[in-house]
């Protein structure tokens, strides 16, 4: 599909909802999620600020993924409030996001962190079709190149960084952590696909690290994934060690990982200002050669 200034919706056209027959099911960063009365369709809207091309993309991305053969929520169309615009798709009854579901149950953090490092080893082994999928190196890339945030030395030196990132054809999720599983009745599927992407699988574990372990703010914890800070950690844990293997270095993990979370800090970064806290993370991997 092509899209231009003009036509930003190339072959597709939104269509307008009533909001009288939607509730709202979930809130996002950047996005809120609604079910729909019939029970069968649930609908996500994107806040205003973000561009046309994030959804539609995320409506061709999910029907190309299906096609993977990766269980996703099937993409019905594109909708429209009036104001924002979203995906409507196939309501999965009874499901619960991974964190909802170790909020609501403590106890099976450990298990459902297995099954999600599980479900992300597999979408690591598949291959993309890099004539459909964005490279995700190239995407990191032109965050860099075009953040206001880096000096020149910063910015060349994670430009080298990332050139020296592998080129690999493995799918990516793009934005990957627990509040992007959902479960029911024992199935598992992928949703929130619209930065789906193909690369290292670090860019992925990147995204992880830094809501898992960077982000330390006790409200954006329980707000985005019902779950303290403390047990985000244990996430990050016991995935690690499901990921990798029960004798994977912990701080060797780490290390390797920090590098990709700091690019998700450059990306966050060019939507609205640079948290302090984001500028120290990456200072730190400059300081301590990461970078």
């Amino acid at each position: 599909m092509e899209n231009n200034v003009n036509n930003p919706f190339g072959d597709l056209k939104p269509e307008l909802v009533d909001m009288a027959d939607y509730t709202v099911s979930g809130d996002g960063y950047t996005a809120i999620s609604y079910e729909h009365k019939d029970g069968r369709r649930m609908m996500k809207l994107y806040a205003p600020y973000m561009p046309p091309s994030v959804p539609i993309q995320e409506l061709n991305l999910a029907r190309s993924i299906e096609a993977l053969g990766l269980r996703v929520p099937k993409a019905i169309r594109l909708v429209t409030d009036g104001e924002r615009l979203g995906v409507e798709f196939e309501r999965i009854v009874g499901k619960r996001s991974f964190a909802r579901a170790i909020s609501q149950e403590p106890e099976m953090l450990e298990v459902l962190t297995a099954r999600f490092a599980k479900a992300c080893l597999k979408l690591h082994s598949l291959p993309c079709d890099t004539q459909i999928f964005h490279s995700a190196k190239a995407h990191f890339r032109k965050m860099v190149e075009v953040s206001k945030d880096l000096s020149d030395d910063e910015r060349a030196r994670f430009l080298a960084f990332v050139d020296a990132v592998p080129d690999i054809t493995t799918c990516l999720h793009g934005d990957m952590h627990i509040g992007n599983i959902i479960t029911s009745g024992g199935v598992d599927y992928w949703i929130d696909l619209a930065d789906f992407r193909y690369g290292d699988p670090r860019f992925d574990l990147g995204m992880l690290y830094f809501v898992c372990v960077w982000n330390e703010n006790e409200d954006i914890s329980d707000r985005v994934f019902h779950l303290s800070h403390a047990q985000m950690l244990r996430v990050w844990d016991v995935f690690v060690k499901n990921y990798y293997g029960p004798d994977a270095d912990r701080a060797a993990v780490d290390d390797s990982i920090r590098p990709f979370a700091a690019l998700y800090m450059v990306h966050f970064s060019n939507r609205e200002p640079m948290m302090p806290e984001m500028r120290k993370f990456i200072d730190n991997c400059f300081s301590s050669s990461l970078l």
